[in-house]
């Protein structure tokens, strides 16, 4: 979107949500990421087709690795840069 993402009304009303525990995304900020699960690999693709706007959140102890408890509080951020290493 040009000129930002001013108002919550300016985001997407659905996000894909990547849990990262020891990650702190901060409003303007940049939070370099190195992926390589499959199921974030896939969501990272399907970010890239859409809105580029992605979730970051910490999880919370309990819940499941495939389905995590959450933190009641993240921050949505948008990818502006992506790079494919050389090992797939």
């Amino acid at each position: 979107m040009a000129g930002g993402y001013r108002r919550i009304s300016d985001l997407p009303q659905v996000i894909p949500v990547f849990p990262l525990d020891g990650a702190l995304l901060l409003p303007r900020g940049d939070l370099p990421l190195q992926i390589f699960e499959p199921r974030y690999l896939n969501m990272v693709d399907d970010v890239m087709a859409g809105d580029r706007i992605i979730g970051m959140i910490q999880t919370r102890p309990g819940g499941e690795r495939a389905r995590p408890s959450l933190a009641p509080i993240g921050c949505a951020g948008r990818v502006t840069s992506y790079a494919e290493t050389s090992d797939g």
